[in-house]
C-alpha cells in the first residue's frame, strides 16, 4: 500500500476524506503507525505483534504468508485516537457520541463506477483463503473475522443495521458467526420465523467512525447506523448498493463481501479469545454463506486484537454514551461517565457528579449498576476528580471511603455471561461511593498551588523540558 502523500505545513488533524487509507496516512504523520516489511504467519505471529504494541502503535504488515493483501491493526491505540477522529477532546467522546445518535445525518447514494470498494471481483471460487485472516491465540477455534461489519436492514423499519461479530472462517464461503441478543439478533430472529434467509454484506477494512457507529444503543431500533456514522464525520458517509442484493454499504471500504445468512443452520463457532482477557466457549451459531465479493485497487485488510485496546475503546464509548443518557434522565448531577480499560471498557465504571442532596450519589450508584447488565463495579466520585486519570480515581477512593459506610453489594445479578468469575449470568455487583457530604467537603479539599504570575508558568516549563 502506498499512503497518499501529505502537504507540508498541515496541522495534526484528519483531513476530509475519512476512510481507512487516509486514517493510516494521519497516523504514518504522526509517527503513530509502524510497518513490517518481513513475511509474517499468520498463525498468532500477527496477534502477538500487535499485543506487544497494544496501546502504543498502529501495525501494517506488509507480507502475511499465503496472501497478496496487507494487513492492519492496532489502528485505535487509545481514546486520543477517538477523539482526533471524532473531531473533540478525550473527555468529550461520550458527548460527541451522543450528539451523533440525537441526530444522524442521511448518507450520499454513489454510482457502482465511483465507488472505489467495487473496483475489482473476487472472480474465482477462492475468496476467504484470499484473505489474510488470522489464527490470534492459542486455543481459537481457527481463523477469525474481529474487525468486519456485518450490515443488515431490519424489514420493520428500513434501517441499516451493522455490528462487529466474531466470524469463523470455514472453508471459502462459509462464516460461524457469533450473534448475541441486539438488533442484529432480532432481525435475524424475525426472518427466521419467516423461513427466510437474511441478506447481509460483510464489510472490510473502514476508519474508526464505522467501527463507532456499529457498537451503537441496541434499544434505539429506529436508528440507522450509516447514518450515525454520517453524523459523526466531517462530511456525509458515501454509500453504494452491494450489487448482489442492494444493501448500502460504505463505498470507501478495501473490501465487501456479499452473502446471507441460512434459515435455522446452525454450526460450532469457538472457543475464542474475548474482551475479558479468557476464553469465550463454543456453541452452534448462525452460519453466513458468501456469495461474491469486490475490493478496491491495492486493498488493505483489517484485524481488531480481540482482548487490545481498539476492542475496549470501539464499544466503550458508545457503551459510555447510552449510559450517560440513561443517567442524566434520572439524575442531572451526573457529568460524566467512563468505563475504564482495566474492565475492558465493559465491566468497570466510574462516574462524576456534581454536589447535589444528600443520597444522591448513592442513588447514581444504585442506578449504573443497574442500567446495563455488564458493569459490575461502579465508582461515583465528586466532579474534582478526573475520572480518565486512574490516579485520581484511585485517591478518591482511598482518602474519601469508608467500607462500612461506602461500599455497597448487591448480590444475584444480571451480568455478563463472558465473565469468568460469573455463574452462568449471575454476578455480584460492587458499588463505592467516593463522593464527600456537604459537611466534609472543607475537609476534603485538594491541595492547590496558586502562583502570583501564573502567565510566567508556561515558559519557566519550556525552559526546564528544553534544558
Amino acid at each position: 500500500m502506498n499512503l497518499p502523500a501529505v502537504p507540508a505545513g498541515l496541522p495534526a488533524a484528519w483531513p476530509v476524506e475519512q476512510n481507512l487509507r487516509s486514517w493510516l496516512s494521519h497516523l504514518n504523520r504522526q509517527g503513530r503507525l509502524g510497518q513490517v516489511r518481513s513475511c509474517v504467519e499468520p498463525d498468532q505471529e500477527v496477534s502477538t505483534v500487535l499485543e506487544s504494541l497494544d496501546g502504543q502503535r498502529a501495525v501494517l504488515f506488509r507480507d502475511v504468508a499465503g496472501s497478496e493483501f496487507p494487513l492492519v491493526g492496532n489502528t485505535v491505540r487509545s481514546r486520543f485516537d477517538l477523539a482526533e477522529a471524532m473531531g473533540c477532546l478525550p473527555d468529550e467522546t461520550a458527548t460527541r457520541y451522543l450528539a451523533a445518535l440525537a441526530r444522524p445525518r442521511p448518507c450520499v447514494p454513489v454510482s457502482d463506477q465511483s465507488a472505489p470498494v467495487l473496483a475489482n471481483r473476487f472472480d474465482d471460487e477462492e475468496l476467504l483463503s484470499k484473505l489474510p485472516l488470522t489464527v490470534q491465540h492459542e486455543h481459537d477455534a481457527g481463523r477469525y473475522l474481529t474487525s468486519a461489519l456485518i450490515v443488515a436492514r431490519d424489514p420493520r423499519t428500513g434501517a441499516t443495521n451493522l455490528s462487529i461479530n466474531r466470524m469463523l472462517a470455514v472453508g471459502e464461503r462459509h462464516l460461524h458467526t457469533l450473534v448475541l441478543p441486539g438488533r442484529l439478533h432480532r432481525i435475524l430472529a424475525a426472518s427466521e420465523r419467516r423461513g427466510l434467509d437474511l441478506d447481509v454484506a460483510v464489510v472490510l477494512g473502514v476508519d474508526p467512525l464505522l467501527g463507532l457507529a456499529s457498537q451503537a444503543p441496541a434499544t434505539d431500533r429506529e436508528l440507522d447506523d450509516l447514518e450515525v456514522a454520517s453524523a459523526l464525520r466531517t462530511t456525509p458517509l458515501p454509500v453504494v448498493c452491494c450489487p448482489t442484493n442492494g444493501l448500502p454499504v460504505p463505498a470507501e471500504a478495501e473490501f465487501v463481501l456479499a452473502g446471507r445468512f441460512r434459515a435455522d443452520v446452525r454450526e460450532p463457532e469457538g472457543p475464542f479469545g474475548e474482551f475479558p482477557r479468557t476464553y469465550g466457549p463454543s456453541a452452534p451459531a448462525p452460519v453466513i454463506e458468501l456469495t461474491a465479493g469486490w475490493h478496491r485497487d491495492a486493498a488493505v485488510c483489517q484485524t481488531i486484537l480481540s482482548g487490545g485496546r481498539e476492542h475496549f475503546l470501539l464499544g466503550g464509548i458508545a457503551r459510555e454514551a447510552a449510559l450517560l443518557r440513561t443517567l442524566r434522565w434520572a439524575h442531572p448531577e451526573v457529568v460524566a461517565v467512563r468505563l475504564t480499560e482495566a474492565g475492558s471498557c465493559r465491566l468497570h465504571a466510574v462516574v462524576a457528579v456534581s454536589p447535589a442532596g444528600a443520597g444522591s450519589s448513592m442513588n447514581v450508584l444504585l442506578s449504573t449498576l443497574g442500567a446495563t447488565g455488564a458493569v459490575k463495579h461502579a465508582i461515583v466520585v465528586d466532579d474534582d476528580v478526573d475520572i480518565h486519570d486512574d490516579e485520581q480515581v484511585g485517591w478518591a477512593v482511598a482518602t474519601r471511603v469508608q467500607a462500612d459506610r461506602d461500599v455497597l453489594v448487591v448480590p444475584r445479578a444480571a451480568g455478563s455471561g463472558l465473565d469468568p468469575s460469573s455463574e452462568g449470568r449471575t454476578t455480584a455487583k460492587l458499588g463505592i461511593d467516593a463522593t464527600v457530604a456537604g459537611d466534609a467537603r472543607s475537609r476534603h479539599a485538594r491541595m492547590r498551588t496558586s502562583p502570583r504570575r501564573p502567565e510566567w508558568i508556561e515558559r519557566f516549563l519550556a525552559e526546564a523540558t528544553c534544558s
